[in-house]
């Protein structure tokens, strides 16, 4: 797994499913194509220039031969670490919890809360919820990417590599939304393939089933997908597009793939046409690539708070994500759709490199954030998520408590 590769399966595979044409999507324009292949080679350029780099000037770190068991993390053998993904675990499960308890005082019972779906999800991006506490629901990320390493140290998968996913799963179901179930699926896969690649450079110590890792990712997935699609079921939202070929019509009794699914795959890219065809948005420097400093600035009424959600278009059908082309542009025009790309290929390349000679999980932590703008590149610029920022900066500020705690070996 490297950026390259993730970033050409999701900008491919978007482009491959739009051009598919299962929907009656707008040809896509001259200066459209011009954006995506622009930002593409630009983020190629920015990968083989560090490459290039490296080759030219060898790092010295590569002789220094840090062991896995060497990092502070491990020296209690991963103790501190396991009950570190259970306290973070059980803060998850409690924001879960106590969103239920609010959502079954207002509608009277769970069945009543999935009966009122719908508007649900409406009160609920119109912030008419408000949480316990507002940055708690971002220490279950912790989990999940503490979660990844020690499933990935231990060599086998448990029911303590997925609870926090589930915890987040069950906050998901009480907004009916299916972003951040994306998102920490994401981190987890991430931050464990990682540091499975770190490991597998180690003596045959860190091995790991094949068979084990194949069925507890697939059960994952499925999870996940079925969440989901309870989430979209329970909502109403429709399945008969139209203008839709007889072969997407045949999907639209499908659990898991339907034409809604194929749309919210598609369909970005034909709103990134139709904004630059109409080029009717105006946005402040960076207002929606680093959304939640503009938030927190708003807060003390520095700023105006920038609006949540963008501007939609009809496709012909009604989109409003326009892939992260669509916020770079916005914020920094055609310069910034070339440079970004190319700043985040080098980033990413040097921090892959930096992480496996340093083994640094400081390193790591930016390195999977990096990566999560690559996989959500097909629809959103993902910055602009204020748990994209919360749960990095968390990540970041327990890292070094962990690391003292396992290194003191307290719990032995």
């Amino acid at each position: 797994m490297n950026s390259l590769t993730v970033y050409s399966f999701v900008m491919g595979g978007l482009t491959f499913l739009y051009e598919l044409k299962l929907l009656p999507y707008p040809e896509l324009s001259f200066i459209s194509w011009f954006y995506i292949i622009s930002s593409s080679i630009a983020f190629f350029i920015g990968i083989i220039s560090v490459i290039f780099a490296k080759k030219l000037f060898p790092s010295r770190a590569e002789n220094l031969r840090i062991k896995v068991s060497d990092m502070p993390i491990f020296k209690d053998d991963g103790k501190v670490l396991k009950y570190s993904v259970i306290f973070f675990s059980l803060v998850g499960l409690f924001v879960a919890l106590h969103r239920w308890y609010i959502m079954i005082n207002i509608f009277g019972s769970i069945p009543s809360v999935f009966i009122n779906a719908a508007w649900v999800y409406r009160i609920n991006v119109k912030g008419e919820i408000k949480e316990f506490i507002p940055i708690l629901p971002s220490f279950v990320y912790v989990g999940v990417f503490l979660s990844a390493i020690y499933t990935a140290y231990r060599g086998k998968f448990s029911f303590l590599s997925f609870f926090p996913i589930i915890c987040i799963i069950l906050k998901e179901l009480t907004y009916f939304g299916r972003g951040e179930m994306l998102f920490s699926t994401l981190e987890f896969l991430f931050t464990f393939f990682l540091f499975r690649n770190l490991l597998n450079r180690e003596d045959i110590k860190f091995k790991f089933s094949r068979k084990n890792a194949g069925f507890a990712i697939l059960l994952l997935i499925i999870l996940v997908i079925t969440a989901a699609s309870v989430v979209r079921t329970s909502r109403g939202i429709k399945e008969n597009f139209r203008g839709a070929t007889k072969e997407l019509k045949q999907l639209e009794e499908n659990l898991i793939l339907t034409p809604s699914v194929y749309f919210y795959l598609s369909s970005d890219l034909g709103v990134l046409n139709q904004y630059l065809f109409k080029e009717t948005e105006e946005a402040n420097f960076g207002e929606n690539t680093f959304r939640g400093v503009y938030y927190l600035l708003s807060k003390i009424k520095i700023v105006d708070e920038p609006p949540f959600f963008q501007k939609g278009y009809f496709i012909p059908f009604w989109s409003n994500t326009g892939t992260f082309i669509r916020e770079i542009h916005a914020d920094f025009g055609l310069l910034g759709v070339i440079l970004v790309p190319f700043f985040l290929g080098v980033l990413l390349t040097y921090l892959w490199f930096r992480f496996f000679e340093e083994k640094n999980l400081i390193v790591l932590t930016v390195l999977v954030y990096l990566n999560l703008i690559i996989a959500f590149s097909f629809l959103v610029m993902v910055t602009r998520l204020n748990q994209w920022f919360l749960s990095q900066f968390l990540i970041i500020l327990f890292l070094p408590v962990i690391n003292k705690l396992a290194s003191k070996k307290i719990l032995n």
